[in-house]
């Protein structure tokens, strides 16, 4: 399996993928190869929309967690959000240098399937919680830019723009 960045425009990133199959996968490889490319394109989290794979799966790099090592989440499930929410800056891999302000709730509980198969049931907060939930949307389709008004959109996609200029 090669797996290889998609970058928007693409009909990936909005196409809600199906569920994770260890029949079909191996998610050891899986997640060793998501992991490398994103660590490689200098990201905290990989959907396998963005890596045009039919399945339910992400990995991530914790912050939060005690084991900061980068690992793969798989057929993942939102148990609970909690009512705080943060407005704090996103980007993505597929949308290079856009940065918008997105606001998510700051913690969540969450259960998903490990490359093992074992049941998972983690609480992640602050910036675990948003990359998780970046790369949940993901999943279902949903891009970061599909999380602000067109306004918020354009005055982002406008700075990119100027930002380029500048820098050649």
């Amino acid at each position: 399996m090669d797996l290889k960045l998609v970058k928007s425009p693409n009909s990936w990133l909005s196409k809600q993928v199906s569920p994770f199959s260890f029949n079909f996968l191996n998610a050891k490889e899986v997640e060793e190869q998501m992991v490398e490319l994103m660590i490689q394109e200098g990201g905290i989290g990989l959907s396998a929309n963005q890596v045009s794979l039919d399945a339910q799966i992400f990995v991530m790099k914790p912050f939060l967690l005690e084991d900061k090592t980068p690992f793969a989440i798989i057929n993942p499930q939102v148990l609970e959000v909690s009512k705080e929410t943060e407005l704090m800056p996103e980007g993505c891999l597929s949308h290079p240098g856009l940065i918008i302000h997105v606001s998510r709730p700051k913690n969540i509980l969450v259960k998903f399937l490990d490359i093992e198969a074992n049941e998972c049931i983690i609480e992640l907060t602050d910036i675990d919680a948003r990359c998780f939930l970046h790369e949940y949307d993901h999943l279902h389709g949903i891009e970061f830019v599909n999380r602000v008004s067109k306004l918020k959109l354009d005055r982002a996609k406008k700075k990119l723009s100027k930002r380029k200029k500048v820098n050649g």
